[in-house]
């Protein structure tokens, strides 16, 4: 019986550890950001989507840093260059879009 009781507190302070445990590691996922619809098929998903997109914008970084060689004629190179910029613009903005619906449709 003894044996039992001092096998008992052990349980017992072990229980506490690990529920004190999980609450702090529940608690840093929360700081972090993590939410239950995050998942590793969601990340995955979102990876193959970032590629795709970078490897449409890789083109039009390629051309900006071409522009680093422009004749002179300033003008004309600064209108080239902010016209590409609003390219690489509304590319990045159009990944954000898409990542955010794509957590959107996971919820």
């Amino acid at each position: 019986m003894e044996n039992w009781k001092t096998n008992l507190a052990v349980m017992a302070s072990k229980e506490r550890q690990y529920l004190q445990q999980y609450n702090n590691y529940k608690a840093l996922l929360n700081r972090l950001g993590y939410t239950p619809e995050i998942s590793h098929g969601v990340l995955a998903e979102m990876a193959e989507h970032r590629k795709e997109l970078e490897k449409k914008t890789k083109p039009i970084l390629d051309t900006l840093r071409s522009y680093q060689d422009l004749p002179p004629d300033k003008a004309l190179a600064a209108l080239a260059i902010e016209d590409k910029k609003r390219q690489y613009a509304a590319a990045e903005k159009y990944l954000e879009d898409v990542l955010q619906s794509a957590l959107a449709t996971n919820d």
